[in-house]
């Protein structure tokens, strides 16, 4: 039988861990935030806020565009090129924190990197646990959801991020978001993140494990936070459904568009 594109895409993670591992590169010439200047700080975090829709779709647009994942470097060099592209042109910028700016960007691209990682492994850990799962860029971008969990016509609606204050605080914004530009039309869809499933990993965790960097949840953690209480009905409270109805309504995307789980037994359409 053929591997699943999921399937695939873990094997290919498990050969990148056996191998070089997954970094997450930082400003190791700082000792300390807290030893920053004010003016670093400041350039961080207007780099940390840069917005470019092609960044927010860079993995999937790779994975189609290679067939495959993007290696950890190849990732990196294409984003540094389209957020540098955006940063050059920001009334902030200085050539003269050229180069500290170009770390901040490679700070950020590891940490995305990371993160669609364990999305893609949990992914799979939930497909083994015995759940048809989502995981689709429009879901993501416009949805502000990493993965759709089904089982027995329940549905978790799932979140995965880094454990830390900024990441945790990120998530909460997200759920605010609405109204997207998808294929240049105007998607009218408000997000609800009310009794969705988040999910915390980092490099020292009761959550997860720590593989040559890159972090692994534990089936035990999923199967707890994956409760009846945040669990919905897929029949009535379909909010990909939901979705898919505005980006078909807005011209946004075919009529025949439709969405498959990763072990294909589930379509939403």
């Amino acid at each position: 039988m053929n591997k699943t594109e999921l399937e695939k895409d873990v094997l290919q993670i498990a050969g990148m861990v056996k191998n070089d591992g997954i970094e997450e590169r930082v400003h190791s010439a700082q000792t300390s935030w807290y030893d920053w200047s004010r003016e670093d700080k400041a350039l961080k975090a207007n780099v940390e806020k840069v917005f470019e829709i092609k960044l927010i779709t860079l993995f999937y647009d790779l994975r189609r565009k290679f067939n495959r994942l993007a290696t950890q470097d190849e990732y990196t060099t294409e984003y540094l090129k389209i957020a540098m592209n955006k940063i050059e042109k920001q009334d902030w910028y200085s050539v003269f924190k050229d180069g500290f700016i170009e770390k901040c960007v490679i700070w950020r691209a590891d940490r995305a990197y990371k993160s669609n990682l364990v999305e893609i492994t949990t992914a799979y850990q939930l497909q083994e646990l015995g759940y048809s799962v989502f995981r689709e860029l429009h879901i993501d971008y416009v949805a502000g959801v990493d993965l759709v969990a089904v089982k027995d016509n329940k549905v978790w609606y799932i979140h995965v991020t880094k454990d830390s204050t900024w990441s945790r605080e990120k998530v909460l914004t997200k759920g605010t978001y609405k109204s997207y530009y998808v294929n240049y039309k105007a998607v009218n869809f408000q997000r609800n993140f009310e009794n969705h499933v988040e999910l915390f990993y980092s490099d020292n965790s009761y959550n997860n494990i720590v593989n040559n960097g890159l972090p692994l949840f534990f089936n035990s953690y999923l199967e707890k936070k994956l409760d009846e209480y945040s669990s919905f009905n897929w029949d009535s409270s379909n909010q990909v459904l939901e979705l898919l109805k505005s980006m078909k309504s807005a011209g946004a995307v075919t009529r025949k568009t439709e969405w498959i789980s990763t072990d294909r037994k589930l379509i939403v359409k």
